[in-house]
């Protein structure tokens, strides 16, 4: 079976960045979008954005910061240095908001691409980039989101494969499963357990992994029984094994219908902060 293909989306309204931008992006698998809001449709296969913009002004920045939401794909913004560009676009910058300055494109844009497919795993990975971009936690809490979401490690020789357990996690971490458990839900701005945020990373990994292999083979993987698998999908996922085989982006469609149903920034738990860590770019191993 191939493999899955992901593509990165560009947008660019200045006619003349946008050619400059196809010229560098040539060979590269990109999907020309005619407008803003198509770019903020996810998909599994969507790895990163790429949107280009001639001059930035403070209507441009409101956009970056509303228009981006936890499971939207990466950034990489594409703009002419100026001064006015350096002074709203630089305070931007994340783990999934990237600045890339049109003079440097030939020579860095690929590359900052590059590190987003290497890591890229789909919409869980969003999610908890999402996460330790935008929100300070306590180091165990940020362990475990890198962990379940598969930030912690991007080695193409060491795939990885989720927990199956909170215990599995809580050990990583030196801590007991309840105290975990405690901690999750005083900090993270999700309206829910931590059991069910790893459910749902361990259904979307087998969905990308069924491109490869059966669905035997992938709960083998997983550390569970086939019918468990079928279980997690018919709950969670609201389909069958052979339904998320077929298509695999109704899974995808189901799991942002959960998140917009949990996310909850202005809660108290989500509002709880902590000593601020520097945000992790693309590749950078969680602390």
């Amino acid at each position: 079976m191939q493999s899955e293909r992901l593509v990165y989306l560009l947008y660019c309204k200045d006619s003349e960045l946008g050619d400059r931008l196809d010229r560098v992006l040539a060979g590269v698998a990109i999907e020309r979008m005619s407008s803003r809001k198509a770019l903020l449709t996810s998909s599994m296969s969507t790895c990163a954005i790429v949107f280009g913009i001639d001059t930035c002004s403070d209507g441009d920045v409101e956009w970056l910061q509303s228009a981006f939401e936890p499971l939207s794909p990466p950034c990489v913004v594409v703009a002419r240095l100026s001064v006015d560009c350096l002074r709203r676009l630089y305070p931007l910058r994340s783990g999934r908001l990237q600045v890339v300055w049109a003079d440097e494109a030939e020579s860095r844009l690929v590359e900052v691409l590059e590190e987003f497919r290497k890591v890229s795993r789909g919409p869980m990975w969003r999610l908890g980039l999402s996460l330790l971009s935008d929100y300070s936690f306590r180091p165990s809490v940020r362990q475990t989101i890198g962990r379940v979401c598969g930030l912690h490690n991007d080695a193409v020789e060491s795939p990885f494969v989720p927990e199956n357990s909170v215990s599995q996690l809580a050990g990583h971490v030196d801590l007991a499963a309840s105290t975990l458990s405690s901690y999750w839900r005083e900090e993270v701005p999700l309206r829910c357990s931590l059991k069910e945020f790893l459910s749902w990373a361990v259904l979307l990994w087998t969905v990308r992994q069924r491109s490869r292999d059966g669905w035997d083979a992938i709960a083998a993987r997983v550390g569970l029984q086939r019918r468990t698998l079928e279980r997690s999908f018919a709950r969670l996922a609201e389909c069958t094994l052979a339904a998320a085989a077929e298509d695999p982006e109704r899974v995808v469609q189901r799991f942002n219908q959960w998140v917009d149903s949990v996310w909850d920034p202005h809660s108290a738990n989500g509002s709880r902060k902590y000593d601020p860590i520097p945000a992790q770019a693309p590749g950078e191993q969680t602390p």
